[in-house]
């Protein structure tokens, strides 16, 4: 149970903060956009308020990915078993929406979310 909360609480953490990275817009559906992250990442060095919201944000996709990766059946036997660790930084946060994304055209339009989760559950081999 205490997992859920967890969760619960990154991905409220998450949705309040995606108002906040108002500089640039979110997807049509209302998720955070490459953009929007490209953005973050771009101004985190030079305004505080930028790079808390990228940790923020960064670390509610953390969270919310390992904690659903830790997720056990009734049994107590986990749906996913990984071998390495899973980790971010913003070099990689970069190349993984770039590399995911590469048309800078359709950022705006583009969930970084999933991509992020994608790159964290395959750089910890999981399976």
């Amino acid at each position: 149970m205490p997992r859920i909360r967890l969760s619960l609480l990154a991905l409220l953490l998450v949705a309040v903060t995606a108002p906040a990275i108002a500089a640039t817009s979110s997807t049509s559906k209302g998720q955070i956009s490459v953009a929007q992250v490209m953005q973050m990442l771009d101004r985190a060095g030079s305004d505080q308020h930028a790079g808390q919201l990228l940790q923020a944000y960064l670390g509610g996709v953390g969270e919310s990915a390992g904690v659903l990766l830790n997720a056990t059946d009734a049994k107590g036997k986990p749906y996913v078993s990984c071998s390495k660790p899973m980790a971010l930084n913003a070099g990689l946060v970069r190349d993984v929406l770039a590399n995911g994304a590469p048309n800078a055209e359709s950022w705006g339009e583009t969930a970084a979310t999933p991509l992020l989760v994608n790159a964290l559950v395959s750089m910890a081999d999981c399976r």
